[in-house]
C-alpha cells in the first residue's frame, strides 16, 4: 500500500494498493479517481523532498499531496 496524505483538503489519508514500482502520476490519478477527488495541479513530497510526477513510488511510501496554489 502507498499512503497519500491529501493536505489542505478535507480528505486526509488515503491508502492505495501497489504491487510494483509505478510512476507517481499514474498511481495518484487512479487513486484520486477512485476516491472522487478532483485532482488539479499538485506538489508531491516524500520524506521531506519534492518529487516529480515521473518519479517511481513503491509499496510502503507515504506521500504528501498539496494543491498547487499561486497568487499575487
Amino acid at each position: 500500500m502507498v499512503t497519500f496524505n491529501f493536505r489542505l483538503t478535507g480528505r486526509g489519508k488515503v491508502q492505495f494498493p501497489l504491487s510494483k514500482l509505478e510512476k507517481l502520476d499514474t498511481v495518484l490519478q487512479q487513486c484520486a479517481a477512485g476516491e472522487g477527488i478532483r485532482l488539479g495541479g499538485y506538489i508531491a513530497i516524500r520524506k521531506g523532498a519534492v518529487i516529480a510526477s515521473s518519479n517511481l513510488i513503491a509499496d510502503g511510501d507515504e506521500i504528501d499531496i498539496f494543491p498547487a496554489i499561486s497568487g499575487g
